[in-house]
């Protein structure tokens, strides 16, 4: 049975440890693929992203993230969820009436 052509849909998982230090892969998470990658090799490589579903590239902002381990579920830099900063100037506002 031949399988269709598609894009990966990453999954970062621990496959093995090798000498103590756990051993991770992407896994292609589509139900009919078996595919994986080693995700030091995985830099430069296009995959569907985990959000919207449109094609994205592997970059090292995906591979670092924010705790300095790669993405569990890649998605590219569009869908990344922002912190909304609170609007300083309504703060100033409100601290220059109270103080009067």
């Amino acid at each position: 049975m031949k399988t269709q052509n598609h894009l990966h849909k990453y999954k970062r998982v621990n496959i093995a440890t090798r000498g103590g230090k756990p051993y991770y892969v992407f896994k292609c998470i589509k139900p009919t693929c078996n595919h994986y990658i080693p995700v030091n090799l995985s830099e430069g490589k296009l995959c569907e992203c985990n959000r919207c579903g449109l094609p994205m590239l592997i970059t090292k902002a995906v591979l670092s993230g924010s705790s300095g381990r790669s993405l569990s579920k890649p998605h590219c830099l569009d869908c990344v969820k922002r912190k909304k900063m609170p609007d300083v100037t309504a703060i100033a506002e409100f601290l220059s009436k109270t103080q009067t």
